[in-house]
Parts: C-alpha cells; sequence; structure tokens
C-alpha cells in the first residue's frame, strides 16, 4: 500500500501534475489496492479537517488581508519605515524588510507582502543605484517573513495539524522572524557598504510623526492581535474576525480608500483563495490518512533513531544516560533540517507541512518535542525550515511572485538570493539548538 502510495505520488509530481492531485489521485490508488473504498474514506477525512475550529481564521486572515491592501495600508507603512531609517547607509533595503515585517504582521502571507511591498520598494531601490536583481531578491526573501511573524497562515495549518496551541505557535514565530530580518539587513549592508548609493537626508523630527500618525492604524492592528492573545483577550480565530471587523471600520471610516462596490471583488478573491487552500488541505489529509495507515510514520521513526543510536555509539568516549539523548536529539534535528530543506525545494510550504507533519510527530515525541513550549519550538523550526523553499526553485512562489513583480528573469536572481539563503540557513541553526529564541514569548501567555 505504501510502496503504490508514494510510487503514484512521485511518478504524478515528475509529471508535473498539481500537488494537490498528486495527494488526492495517489491516495485514492493506494486505498483501492488495499480494498479500502477510496471514495468513503476521502469524503470522511475531508469534513473531520472541516470540523476544526482553528481552520475557521485561514478565511478571515485572507479577507482581512485583501481589504487592508486595497486599503493603502502598505505605502504607509513604507512611508514610515522610510522616515525612520532611509537615511541611513543600505536605509532602502532595510525599508523593504522591515515593512515586509509589518505587513506580514498584517496579511498573514508571504506572497501577499513579497507582491504589495514589492511593487513598491523595487523601483525605489533601483532609483537610487541598487540592481534591480538585487531588489527583487531582496523582496523576495523579505517576503517570507510574512510565514512566520503572526498572524501566519502557515503556522495556524501547522497547529491545526499537530494540535498545538495556535495562540503559542504566533508568538513563537515572533522571535525566528525578527532574526530572519535582522539576518537579510546585515546581508544587505555588508553586500553594499562599499558602494555608492543614493541616501535620502535624514527626516525631521515632525516628518517622522506626520508618516507614524498615517501609518497608526495598520501598527494598531498588529497591536491589537499580538496583545489579545498574549493577555487572552481571544483566540487565533477570534481574532482573525477582529481583523476583517478592524480592516473594514479602516478603509471605509479612517482612510476612506475603500468602496462599497469594491467589496465583491475582493470577497471573490479571498473565497477563491480560501477555496485552493480548503482542496488542498482536503487532499492532504486524505493522504495523511494513507500514509498512517501504511505505518509510514512509525517505520521512519524506529529507522531514524536506530540511525542515530547507530552513529552515537561509535562515539569514542561512553556517554551518560543524558547526554546520549541530547546528542540523538541534536543529531535527529540536524537530519530533519536536511530533510525538509530538500522538501521545500520541490513543494510548496502549505502543502508541505500537510504531508510531512504526521510523519514528524512520532519523531517529536521520540526526541521529547512533543509536548509543552518543546511542542512550538518543534512547530516553528519547522515552519521557519520549509519557508527557506519560498525562496528556492522549482516551487519558490515568493521568488515567482517576486521575479513577476519586478520584472527580474530568475536566473539574474540567483547570485543574491543565495546568499540570503545562506544567512536563513545560519538562522534555521540558530532557532533549531536554542529554544529560547521561540519559547520566551509563549512561556508568557497566559494558559
Amino acid at each position: 500500500m505504501t510502496a503504490v502510495l508514494l510510487g503514484t505520488f512521485v511518478f504524478l509530481l515528475v509529471l508535473n501534475v498539481p500537488v494537490a492531485f498528486c495527494m488526492l489521485l495517489a491516495s485514492l490508488a493506494a486505498l483501492a489496492w488495499a480494498g479500502i473504498h477510496p471514495i468513503i474514506v476521502g469524503l470522511e477525512t475531508a469534513r473531520a479537517m472541516s470540523t476544526f475550529y482553528s481552520f475557521l481564521a485561514v478565511p478571515f486572515f485572507i479577507l482581512a488581508g485583501e481589504i487592508m491592501s486595497r486599503g493603502g495600508l502598505s505605502q504607509r507603512l513604507i512611508d514610515f519605515v522610510m522616515a525612520l531609517v532611509g537615511h541611513r547607509r543600505t536605509g532602502l533595503p532595510m525599508v523593504t524588510v522591515l515593512s515586509s515585517q509589518m505587513f506580514g504582521a498584517i496579511s498573514g502571507a508571504s506572497s501577499a507582502t513579497c507582491a504589495a511591498i514589492g511593487s513598491v520598494m523595487i523601483p525605489a531601490m533601483e532609483e537610487n543605484g541598487y540592481p534591480r536583481p538585487f531588489a527583487t531578491a531582496l523582496s523576495a526573501c523579505a517576503g517570507t517573513t510574512g510565514a512566520l511573524i503572526p498572524p501566519s497562515i502557515t503556522l495556524l495549518i501547522y497547529g491545526t495539524i499537530a494540535g498545538v496551541s495556535i495562540e503559542k505557535l504566533f508568538m513563537g514565530g515572533i522571535g525566528p522572524g525578527i532574526l530572519v530580518g535582522l539576518g537579510l539587513m546585515l546581508a544587505s549592508w555588508l553586500t553594499f557598504r562599499h558602494q555608492k548609493t543614493a541616501i535620502a537626508p535624514k527626516a525631521s523630527v515632525h516628518y517622522i510623526a506626520q508618516q507614524g500618525i498615517r501609518a497608526v492604524w495598520a501598527l494598531l492592528l498588529a497591536f491589537i492581535i499580538f496583545a489579545g492573545i498574549m493577555g487572552g483577550v481571544f483566540t487565533a480565530t477570534e481574532a482573525s474576525a477582529v481583523a476583517v471587523v478592524y480592516a473594514l471600520l479602516v478603509s471605509f471610516v479612517v482612510h476612506r480608500e475603500l468602496r462599497v462596490r469594491e467589496l465583491p471583488g475582493l470577497f471573490v478573491r479571498a473565497a477563491k483563495t480560501s477555496a485552493v487552500l480548503s482542496f488542498l488541505i482536503a487532499c492532504a489529509s486524505l493522504f495523511a490518512w494513507t500514509v498512517s495507515m501504511g505505518k509510514l510514520p512509525q517505520v521512519l521513526t524506529s529507522g531514524l533513531l536506530e540511525f542515530c543510536d547507530v552513529v552515537i555509539s561509535a562515539w569514542p568516549a561512553e556517554l551518560n544516560p543524558a547526554a546520549s539523548a541530547m546528542a540523538r536529539r541534536i543529531l535527529v534535528l540536524m537530519i530533519l533540517n536536511i530533510t525538509l530543506l530538500a522538501v521545500g525545494m520541490f513543494m510548496d510550504a502549505g502543502p508541505a507541512l500537510l504531508i510531512v507533519v504526521p510523519v514528524l510527530l512520532p519523531i517529536s515525541r521520540a526526541i521529547g518535542m512533543g509536548q509543552g513550549l518543546a511542542a512550538v519550538h518543534f512547530g516553528v523550526l519547522v515552519v521557519a525550515n520549509l519557508i527557506i523553499g519560498l525562496i528556492t526553485p522549482p516551487v519558490g512562489t515568493t521568488l515567482f511572485v517576486a521575479s513577476a513583480v519586478g520584472r527580474v528573469r530568475i536566473g539574474q536572481m540567483v547570485p543574491y538570493v543565495l546568499r540570503f539563503m545562506a544567512v536563513m540557513v545560519v538562522i534555521q541553526l540558530l532557532i533549531t539548538y536554542v529554544p529560547a529564541f521561540t519559547t520566551w514569548l509563549p512561556g508568557l501567555l497566559k494558559n
């Protein structure tokens, strides 16, 4: 059964069949091979996934992002950050990264962040002496922070599948998201610190305050979501509904840039995105159920642990049980990071999570990362690893979005993307082996 499942999946993937249909057809073929009625099982697994309360947040956050994007919030955020740091050396790359992080705290999606910020910042950086391929590559990489900084749809999907607190995952993603942003800014500074680029004049305190007032409504939404979840005022799912109501009020009453006649189009776009994601999750749920029926997670877990034990036993010095357990965890996490990097190169983060999480959960429990803050740490490191795949061909979503927005061929972006990837890999190791970056904020949450 497992051989039929994986063989069919890989065969269809090689034929360039969309991932959702690869999972669906491979699952149906494996179930039919095993003599299990595929239609009944498929309908039941899809129905079971639709009953998850936390999944309601996905369409709400998507709709909130559409409304806020149309309401002109991205430009206000860029203007505010430009006033703060635009005068510094490599100021525009800093503006790109910081604006992407702020917009990611509103939209929750990498592609939306990349498109909204990149469409403004790529031409601005080119006008100020930065190569257009660099500007486009930076926009693609900065857009990935939208998958970590709450409200993150990717973390929401992980929490739904793994049964981990979404509120704690959201808080756990803040530290790693900031680390990625700092790493991208450092890489930009190292690249252009000796080159002549235009530097904007330093803004006056009055101008900074003026731009801050213009952007305050966008910043306030991020604060409301953060404070509301941290204070236990509402859950992540309730926060998504709050975000929609807030976005409508700001867009209609405060900024007055949204018209009633535009709402049907926004609702249709959000519904299409939600429908695509829902279908993808339904197909992945059936695939995951079929994988578990074939005992693949248990086989992989035992095989991985046995391999690590063999490696540890070859160590010249005798290790005590505590040191042996720590060495096993370090080795397992290193192998998982390498594997997930490879998976992320060929699969978008969302579909990849739906496939690999059921396989990874037994491994997380085996190394003592299946409960509490350790489970939050494990979830964030998995997501942080997979978002690196958003900027790697052949399936790098934000890479292709940035390429289209910046009108730059991917081959021209590769030299700069590789530099940013190296930084992101180093940060991934920090996230993996220094849990405090992830667990500090979730530890402050009210239970």
